[in-house]
Order: structure tokens, then C-alpha cells, then sequence
């Protein structure tokens, strides 16, 4: 009995010993971790991927991405990889950063560093496409807003003419007032400046009141016999001519020797126009522009084969004086 009791003993003890060696073998492993060009090989008896990163001396820093969540469970010869995280040079609202990454997608970068983006906003590389190699990301924000703004309205200045006033002379008969409107705009925004504004509606709050001035028209020429009132000025060449046959093309003794265009005698005071200037029997002031002496007053009876457009042909009974004239500029007062 003694001898079977030992056998039994034996027996227990050795399948203790080698459940204790099968337990031993399952639970003693070998881990591979990758960091990105070491590799660095844990053994023992691990229980998780945590305990394998601490056994390893393998840290893991903000942003970093490993293979196998932290508190996985080990198995034998398992392969965990370590993504590091690069600086990423982001510029948004012109505002420059760096931030840190191991995801290459632009979206999912953005999304682990809770950055929003608008539905408008310009993003560098675009959102679905990869981070470049100059590792950077720009994002251009563009807003909308409606804007509401209470704004004046200008009021419009109307004008009367006053034939009996003297020109420059101006005379207010209604002081205008501005009224008020709300203006409703759709403004864009890029990067936090203004870059469009879209007028949407408005409303008229206070009607604005147009201002009523009167402008007088009446010009006047200074004459030797006091301020004479004039309908129109016009600036023209003038020449000058006589009764000779170089003048007028004909000899004492013709029918029609000393007779203007309007059957009147030529006299000094009378002058040649061209009649879709200057109508035939205006009255005139001829004042001259080279500080010479005024033609002065005269009458537009006669016309000439020379005289077109803005030229004017003084009579004067001198011949001398003819020739001496020349062709000068002067100033015709179409007088009323």
C-alpha cells in the first residue's frame, strides 16, 4: 500500500510539472514592434500591448499611431507598427501653425485636430487627396453673411433756369434733405476681409426731398455804353474788308457796288457773317482778343464766298486799316 501511495505521488507531481511547462510555453512570446526603421524584439510572458511597449522601453508620443490598440492581447509573434507623427505647417485665416500628424489624408488631419471646415472654404490639397511632400495645408475660410445696414439716400438737386437772372448767379428755392433706406446685402467674407458685397433688398424708410435751385442764364458785355444783355457768344477768326474791288469784287459804277447781302449800304458797324452761324440782322459786339480796340457795335448784314463757319469780315471805309487788320481772334456778343 505504502509503495502505491509514492506512485501516486510521483505521478501527480510530474503532471503538475509539466502543466506548469505547458502554461509557460503558451504564455511566453515573441513581439516584433516596428518603429519606423528600428525593430525592436520583446520576449517573455506578456500579457498586453502596453506592457510589450513598456517592456521594449518604446514611447509613444501625442498623435502617434501604433497598429494594435493598447490594451490588446498579445499572441505569439505578433508584429506592431508605430506610425510617428511629422509637424505639418498649417496656414488658415493667414494665421500660421504647426501641428502634428501621422495620418497622411488632408481630411483626416484636419478631423484629429478638430479643425472645421465650410462648405465654401478653399482647401490645399483638397480634402480627399494626400498630404504633399512640402508637408503643408492651406485653408482659405469664406463666409457668407447677410448684413443689415441703415444707410442714407442722397437727394437729387434740380434745376431752373432763369433767363432774367445774370449767368453765375445761383438761388436756393428748396433745401433738399437726405432720406434713410435699409439695405440688406450678402456680404463675402475671405479670410476675415471683405471681398464681395450683393445687394439683396431694400427698404425705403424716409423718402428723401430734392433740392430746387435756380440758375440764372442772362449774359451781359461790358460796352462803352453800359452792360448790354446778350443771347449767345461765340469765338471767331476775324478779317476785315472795304469797298475795293479786292474786297468786294466790284467797281463804282455796278449795280450792286456798296451793297450788302441784305440790300443795306456797307457802312462801318457792318459786318459779314455766314448766316447758319450767325442769322442776318443780328445785332453784335465784336471785342477784341489781342488787347487791341473793340470792333464794337455791329450788324449782320452781308455775307462773303470766304467767310464760313466762325469767320466774321469787318467792314471799315479805310483801306489802310484793311490792310493792316490781318486776321485776328475776337469775341462776338449776339446781342438781344
Amino acid at each position: 500500500m505504502i509503495i502505491k501511495h509514492k506512485k501516486a505521488n510521483i505521478l501527480l507531481v510530474l503532471v503538475l510539472i509539466l502543466s506548469v511547462a505547458t502554461f509557460s510555453y503558451a504564455n511566453y512570446k515573441s513581439i516584433t514592434i516596428e518603429d519606423g526603421k528600428r525593430k525592436i524584439c520583446v520576449c517573455g510572458f506578456i500579457d498586453t500591448v502596453e506592457e510589450t511597449l513598456e517592456k521594449g522601453k518604446v514611447n509613444l508620443n501625442a498623435y502617434d499611431k501604433i497598429s494594435v490598440p493598447l490594451d490588446s492581447k498579445v499572441s505569439k509573434n505578433m508584429n506592431i507598427i508605430i506610425n510617428r507623427a511629422k509637424p505639418i505647417n498649417l496656414m488658415i485665416d493667414q494665421k500660421e501653425e504647426v501641428i502634428m500628424s501621422a495620418n497622411t489624408n488632408v481630411s483626416d488631419i484636419l478631423m484629429e485636430h478638430d479643425i472645421e471646415i465650410g462648405p465654401k472654404d478653399e482647401v490645399v490639397p483638397p480634402l480627399k487627396e494626400s498630404i504633399g511632400e512640402d508637408g503643408e495645408i492651406k485653408i482659405v475660410k469664406i463666409l457668407e453673411k447677410s448684413l443689415k445696414v441703415e444707410e442714407e439716400i442722397n437727394y437729387k438737386s434740380i434745376i431752373k433756369y432763369n433767363d432774367n437772372m445774370d449767368k453765375g448767379k445761383i438761388n436756393l428755392i428748396d433745401k433738399g434733405e437726405k432720406g434713410k433706406k435699409l439695405s440688406e446685402y450678402k456680404v463675402v467674407y475671405k479670410n476675415g476681409e471683405e471681398i464681395s458685397r450683393e445687394i439683396l433688398a431694400e427698404e425705403i424708410l424716409v423718402k428723401p426731398k430734392d433740392e430746387v435751385v435756380e440758375k440764372g442764364t442772362a449774359l451781359y458785355v461790358a460796352t462803352s455804353r453800359g452792360n448790354k444783355r446778350v443771347k449767345r457768344v461765340i469765338k471767331m477768326s476775324a478779317t476785315a474788308y472795304d469797298l475795293s474791288y479786292e474786297s468786294c469784287g466790284k467797281n463804282p459804277g455796278d449795280k450792286y457796288y456798296g451793297i450788302t447781302r441784305s440790300g443795306t449800304k456797307a457802312r462801318p458797324g457792318v459786318v459779314a457773317v455766314d448766316p447758319r452761324v450767325i442769322p442776318l440782322g443780328s445785332k453784335l459786339y465784336v471785342k477784341s482778343l489781342d488787347r487791341t480796340k473793340d470792333y464794337g457795335f455791329a450788324s449782320a448784314e452781308d455775307t462773303g464766298g470766304a467767310i464760313k463757319g466762325k469767320k466774321i469780315d469787318l467792314f471799315m471805309k479805310d483801306p489802310k486799316k484793311v490792310n493792316k487788320y490781318g486776321r485776328r481772334p475776337v469775341m462776338v456778343y449776339i446781342l438781344e
